[in-house]
């Protein structure tokens, strides 16, 4: 247990991707942003189900036949499968959604971001107040 420990600490940086980020100009970048923490989160969890799943194939061949062991690790084995299965189904459907919706592949300025005026957006005084 202390070298899986070890292990998550050291290669905490590059799960981190511990690198400068970017400022986020307009909404394709916070998209973007979005969708790499979203992989990201996905690219562990099915890790971690296909760890559970070789982790309990192997307590299923090594426990004896006539074992409750037996029985519940090739439960956690179809259960295993199962929730694989979600997980890739949910992040293939994310994407799917992802690529639908896309209204155009340039940049779309953030209003009043604070940058300059002659990009885009819509300068604080000119915005209507709605009564």
């Amino acid at each position: 247990m202390k070298k899986i420990i070890a292990l998550v600490a050291a290669l905490m940086p590059s799960m981190a991707s511990a690198q400068a980020l970017s400022t986020i100009t307009n909404i394709n970048d916070v998209s973007k942003r979005a969708l790499s923490i979203g992989d990201t989160f996905t690219y562990i969890l099915v890790a971690l189900a296909v760890i559970f799943i070789v982790w309990n194939v192997v307590m299923y061949i090594i426990k004896p036949a006539a074992s409750d062991d037996k029985a519940a690790a090739s439960k956690n084995i179809l259960w295993g499968i199962v929730g694989l299965f979600i997980i890739v189904s949910i992040w293939g459907l994310v994407n799917i959604l992802t690529n639908s919706f896309k209204t155009t592949t340039g940049t779309q300025p953030i209003p009043n971001s604070g940058g300059n005026p002659n990009t885009g957006g819509i300068p604080a005084n000119q915005i209507p107040v709605v009564q």
